[in-house]
């Protein structure tokens, strides 16, 4: 049970964490400037996104291993 809930909590956190950089990166630049979310990130601001993404990743793998093992 204790792999479910961290794995839950990592995956949570990481979806959070994801989502929440793109919205402050998209709040740096100008209203109507740039057409995608994507375009809004520069240089080493991918750095955190791909973190969090591996994040949300793992999470999600120990948290079914988890289920997968009860």
């Amino acid at each position: 049970m204790k792999k479910v809930i961290t794995g839950a909590a990592m995956l949570i956190s990481g979806v959070i964490g994801f989502v929440g950089w793109f919205i402050a990166c998209a709040l740096t630049v100008q209203p109507g400037a740039r057409s995608r979310v994507w375009g809004c990130l520069n240089g080493m601001e991918w750095i955190p996104v791909i973190v969090f993404t591996v994040l949300a990743v793992y999470g999600l793998l120990l948290a079914l291993k988890g289920m997968k093992d009860e």
